[in-house]
């Protein structure tokens, strides 16, 4: 049977999964089981108990995923471009988290200066210590068939938005993730798998 000309299957928009919208993950975890889709980050949680953690409910933008690319061009004598190379290439996530709770804290300002005290208060020093890299999920499913995770294994926040606090609008704290190569994952920068339902198993996305 020739392949379809198209497949509404393949098209929606990305909403955060059900089961789990985003996990941060221990380094003790096998980052290949996390690339069977299948299992939700709640199926994740319960057979890697304390090692995988849930980042809670995200804003209505979702993640943004960016590439800052640029290439350089190689002239022949009048001028005219005859090759060219990649001089630059990096991708990021950028995400805003909505819940105030401790593992957010800790991914957003650090391990080191998120402190749990007896009474259940937590308190939060700022500085610059707060890049120490991590493994990160990301859970959408893009239609009622479709599920799409990216897995970034080396995750680090260099950047962060304002937190900006009002009568209106939702608190919330806003990171780049920067995604380095890894070597896990053959010095990609992380990597897009995505499941159809409808099908046996899921099937390798996009590189990065």
């Amino acid at each position: 049977m020739a392949d379809a000309i198209y497949n509404a299957n393949s098209v929606g928009a990305a909403k955060g999964r059900p089961g789990g919208y985003a996990a941060v993950v221990d380094p003790s975890v096998d980052i290949k089981t996390l690339l069977d889709v299948k299992k939700t980050i709640k199926d994740l949680m319960t057979a890697n108990p304390g090692k995988i953690k849930s980042l809670g409910y995200i804003s209505e933008d979702g993640v943004e995923f960016s590439v800052d690319l640029s290439a350089e061009d190689k002239n022949d004598w009048g001028g005219n471009a005859i090759s060219s190379s990649i001089s630059k290439y990096s991708e990021s996530a950028k995400v805003t988290f909505l819940e105030s709770a401790e593992t957010i804290l800790r991914v957003i300002y650090g391990d080191d200066n998120v402190k749990v005290e007896t009474d259940g208060s937590i308190t939060v020093r700022h500085n610059p210590r707060f890049t120490a890299p991590r493994i990160y999920i990301f859970d959408a499913v893009i239609n009622e068939t479709t599920v799409k995770r990216s897995i970034i294994p080396v995750g680090r926040i260099f950047e962060r938005d304002t937190v900006k606090q009002n009568s209106s609008d939702f608190l919330g704290y806003t990171p780049t993730i920067k995604c380095m190569p890894a070597e896990v994952f053959d010095g990609d920068t992380y990597r897009d798998v995505f499941y159809d339902t409808t099908k046996a198993s899921a099937t390798p996305g996009v590189v990065h």
